[in-house]
């Protein structure tokens, strides 16, 4: 496929994908709980629902920034999924590299994290505040995790050359090594914190501090932020399914068919991943306390992406 026309593809394709596995997710969680739940497609209901109400904004906001904040929040985060889907879909290089999807990643939830921050209501200074904390505590063994795969066995940062690696070897990436099974174990482990589940939800508590610094938003620009924040978590198990275990069909490289299939497979180990890291732990889990998410993640992950780069840079 064109390069153009899979990166142009790629993001509806995004946007119905998020939503569906957002869905999923919640069907799962609510059988695990013993409960019918909503239906798959109750994501796109709630979507319709928001876009039709009043937009309001609160008489202590700075309103540009407030509203601003939403839309460059669920367009990071959709352009992060779209260079990832389109790198599948073309088997051609693309503009942007493993580095840009982790800006646009951090990009998507600063952005939330200033548009409610400048709502001026208390609650969400505090999980404004919460937020900064627990993206200091994963996005540091985050970054080194995907750093240490310039080292590792590829040697490079881009996408395509990444997959086409994982081609060539018939291999995952995460099992043709020791660094990069490190680093997508830091990968895994961070998943959680940086969507904001259970029991890593502290900057978003409902419990404690209403929904934190999402608590004044409504209508249009709460649907805006359920887009960012859906985008967001499947570009995160995308990530570790296109670079780390991406599993290529046994067809021919170029046949249309083999890129629906190996697409297929990506896909579906994303799932697998979603369960994994965000549904079963939000399903289990209580919630901890910030000091103790931010001492796990300056030990285990952190310990494990440093262990990847010098794993990485020793050739094991």
């Amino acid at each position: 496929m064109d390069a153009a026309v899979a990166f142009i593809t790629s993001f509806p394709l995004v946007l119905v994908v998020s939503l569906l596995f957002e869905g999923i997710d919640r069907k799962i969680h609510a059988r695990m709980q013993k409960r019918i739940g909503p239906p798959i497609i109750q994501p796109f209901y709630d979507l319709i629902k928001l876009f039709n109400k009043e937009r309001i904004i609160p008489v202590t906001a700075s309103t540009r920034v407030f509203e601003i904040m939403p839309m460059i929040a669920a367009a990071a985060s959709i352009l992060g999924a779209s260079i990832l889907l389109s790198n599948t879909l073309s088997g051609l290089g693309m503009i942007g590299d493993l580095i840009l999807v982790m800006y646009l990643l951090a990009m998507s939830s600063i952005a939330l994290m200033v548009g409610g921050l400048a709502s001026g209501n208390p609650y969400a200074a505090i999980g404004f505040s919460r937020k900064m904390s627990m993206m200091i505590a994963y996005e540091i063994p985050m970054f080194i995790a995907i750093i240490s795969v310039a080292f590792g066995p590829p040697a490079v940062l881009t996408i395509d050359r990444v997959i086409k690696f994982q081609i060539s070897t018939r291999l995952p990436l995460a099992v043709s090594s020791l660094s990069m099974a490190s680093a997508a174990a830091t990968l895994l482990l961070c998943i959680p914190a940086a969507a904001s589940v259970v029991p890593f939800d502290i900057p978003e508590a409902k419990t404690e501090i209403i929904y934190g610094f999402l608590i004044e938003y409504g209508g249009p620009y709460l649907a805006l932020a359920k887009i960012a924040k859906a985008v967001s978590n499947f570009t995160l198990t995308l990530l570790v399914s296109v670079v780390f275990l991406y599993i290529p069909s046994l067809l021919g490289e170029e046949a249309l068919i083999n890129l629906g299939i190996s697409l297929s497979i990506c896909l579906a180990v994303s799932l697998l991943i979603m369960f994994a890291t965000i549904t079963v732990p939000r399903t289990i889990f209580a919630r901890l306390k910030i000091g103790q998410a931010f001492k796990f993640y300056w030990m285990l992950p952190l310990a494990l992406s440093i262990l990847s780069i010098i794993l990485s840079v020793i050739g094991l």
